[in-house]
């Protein structure tokens, strides 16, 4: 049981720029929710003026970060915007009964779940802090996590963890360099021509395909889903990469396959084949692309927003099962090559072409309660978070022993990461129907 012992709110320790800030159409249709990850730290110099430091380095960062100390509000047609108030960031110090052993590998559980803030995003929207963490000790002084609460209109990953780099550099007693402060203003993604009409199949905001025979998806919505860490030694990412380039190497003139795309591959096909569907079963593997390099003009390098467009893959179960794993890793190319300047234009315009925004939303994230979009049996979400430096993130007790998801997903998908071993192993961070969950286990190692 985690037990919060203090609460402040953390505001810029200078004054900060006040007014609205736009936000850009990639920024409108990102789900309006906290997406929650933690820092394990088995550092036992957590001093016990720690809240003081993360509440002083915090009100420094926040000087630069300005809009992280902000809240979101509506105006004309549902469109967000950020009010540039001050208002802060939350801080809370906890401590829990349980060990760090208590917690084992720190998989996405309930018991992960307490050690991120727990605050409630269904109040008002402009009440809604943007940005919260939470320190809690573990028992017996063994070490201690910092979780976090980042609120995603504000900021993909990368802007997110590029932030929360920043703020330990200053914990640490250093300043942040000319090329580390943020870039904010977003009108670089602002077009005032007339939206055109899309150029471009997009299939990633189509529909997702049902389990054959089915008419809706709250069949499967009812079942549950666990999360669990798979590990794969750099020994067995070379495997998985050698596998798919064998395939590649056929191609004349063609790069090798990247880590992404065949660790992707052999997940997306471990899913197919635990589910045990028919070889007509239709599959969609949905996941992002970052747009900071592809739009042009690129996006200065520490641009913060939301900078990724969805793209998606679709085959048949018998031809991803089936098939070699570089036939699978070449679907997922084809779905990321295919995000050029003029297919992300063509995504704003489509989103520029609503009237209200929250049926921009309903076309991107799907409306509550219908079968769009649905993650689960028999599609798939990747995310790769394997080149973002997650494991920088040092306030002065060392860099964290474990970074990941705190929450279990209801859906079926996938994180990506590098180990913090640093050995070039890789960390997969599963959630999963549990009724197929022992089966993608085996396929997922025994396959290599």
């Amino acid at each position: 049981m985690v037990t919060i012992t203090a609460s402040y709110t953390v505001i810029p320790n200078e004054p900060t720029p006040h007014g609205r800030l736009w936000l850009a159409e990639i920024d409108q249709v990102v789900r309006v929710r906290y997406l929650p990850t933690i820092y394990i730290y088995k550092s036992k110099q957590c001093q016990e003026n720690a809240i003081e430091t993360l509440k002083n380095s915090l009100s420094k960062v926040l000087v630069h970060y300005y809009p992280v100390a902000g809240r979101l509000c509506y105006t004309e047609g549902a469109r967000l915007e950020l009010n540039l108030n001050a208002k802060g960031a939350i801080l809370l110090e906890a401590q829990t009964d349980n060990t760090i052993h208590d917690y084992g590998d720190f998989s996405p559980s309930d018991s992960t779940r307490e050690l991120v803030p727990l605050i409630d995003d269904n109040q008002p929207i402009g009440d809604i802090p943007l940005f919260a963490v939470q320190l809690t000790r573990f028992k017996n002084n063994e070490g201690f996590a910092i979780g976090v609460i980042f609120f995603h209109p504000l900021s993909d990953g990368l802007g997110a963890i590029r932030f929360i780099n920043s703020w330990a550099k200053i914990a640490r007693g250093e300043t942040l360099e000319a090329d580390e402060l943020p870039f904010l203003d977003r009108t670089l993604l602002k077009f005032t021509h007339t939206p055109l009409a899309p150029r471009f199949e997009h299939m990633e905001l189509k529909p997702l395909p049902l389990i054959l025979g089915r008419t809706d998806a709250s069949e499967e919505k009812k079942k549950k889903t666990s999360g669990t860490l798979l590990r794969l030694s750099p020994e067995q990412v070379e495997e998985l990469k050698k596998k798919a380039n064998e395939y590649d190497m056929k191609k004349k003139g063609s790069r090798g396959f990247s880590k992404y795309e065949a660790i992707g591959a052999h997940i997306w096909r471990c899913a197919s084949k635990a589910r045990e569907l028919g070889e007509n079963q239709e599959s969609v593997v949905r996941f992002v692309a970052d747009v900071r390099t592809r739009i042009i003009p690129p996006l200065p390098k520490n641009y913060f927003g939301n900078a990724l467009t969805q793209t998606a893959a679709k085959g048949y179960v018998g031809e991803i099962t089936s098939k070699p794993l570089g036939y699978v890793s070449q679907m997922l190319r084809e779905a990321i090559e295919s995000v050029t300047d003029e297919f992300i234009r063509s995504q704003f315009d489509i989103i520029r072409g609503f009237e209200h925004l929250d049926d921009a939303r309903a076309l991107f994230l799907g409306a509550e309660g219908n079968n769009f979009p649905y993650f689960g049996n028999p599609n798939f979400h990747l995310t790769s978070w394997m080149s973002m430096p997650v494991y920088e993130a040092d306030f002065g007790w060392g860099k964290p022993a474990y970074f990941g998801i705190a929450r279990v997903y209801p859906h079926d998908r996938a994180f990506i990461l590098l180990s913090p071993d640093g050995d070039g192993s890789v960390l997969v961070c599963l959630h999963f129907q549990i009724a197929h969950l022992e089966l993608f286990k085996k396929f997922f190692y025994g396959d290599i």
